[in-house]
């Protein structure tokens, strides 16, 4: 009998043991590396611009990529711990409508623009923790962290200018927060989803600008 629950005692143990291990191996992670198609609300604030006539357009949304890489390192609960980066940039641009062409007129020399092109672009560097929900088949997470964002924008020349003009916030620092989710199709390949807040703080000496929400929504895969 005492060999009997030995060996039960024994049984059990070694059946605690291979759950711990497949629910370790069951987790998410162990790292992620995010290549994504992005877009991002731009500021509409005038002192992100040069000037230009008040009739201008403006961008009010960019398109570009972001890329990122995280680690999964602490269990807490039943939420995996990670740290990672983002690195994004989009641009958007607008430019003014074309003069309707007259059919038959002689050719003539164009007439100068009387508004610019305008092209804005946002870079953003966003360090990330992370707490995830899931297993390694697929998860979802909320992050939040801290880093630095620049809008830059540029105005061509046009009726009354001889150049193009640029206006640099300069990099600002930056409040990330935000969430998604990796589902992987294949044992390396996941489709991939965040929406992420940048909060851009105030500041700058020679080009001043207010503070500013940028808002991104990313789609694309992620591999490990």
């Amino acid at each position: 009998m005492r060999r009997v629950a030995i060996a039960g005692v024994l049984w059990l143990g070694f059946c605690a043991s291979a759950a711990a291990q497949t629910a370790a191996a069951d987790r998410p992670g162990p790292y992620v590396i995010d290549v994504r198609g992005t877009t991002v609300s731009l500021p509409q604030d005038a002192s992100f611009f040069p000037p230009m006539p008040r009739s201008t357009a403006v961008p009010s949304r960019a398109w570009g990529l972001d890329a990122g890489a995280h680690v999964y390192l602490v269990q807490f609960g039943a939420a995996r711990l990670g740290i990672g980066v983002m690195l994004l940039r989009v641009r958007g641009t607008t430019s003014p409508a074309k003069p309707a062409s007259t059919s038959g007129a002689t050719s003539s020399p164009a007439a100068p623009a009387t508004t610019p092109d305008v092209a804005a672009v946002v870079t953003a560097v966003a360090p990330q923790v992370s707490v995830n929900f899931g297993s390694r088949a697929g998860w979802s997470y909320l992050s939040a962290g801290i880093g630095r964002a620049q809008v830059t924008s540029r105005t061509s020349a046009f009726a009354g200018t001889t150049q193009e003009r640029l206006v640099e916030s300069g990099p600002r620092s930056s409040i990330n927060f935000g969430g998604g989710a990796r589902w992987f199709a294949k044992p390396r390949l996941a489709f991939s989803f965040d929406v992420r807040f940048h909060m851009v703080r105030a500041g700058g000496d020679v080009t001043p600008t207010p503070g500013t929400t940028l808002v991104a929504a990313s789609v694309g895969i992620s591999l490990r």
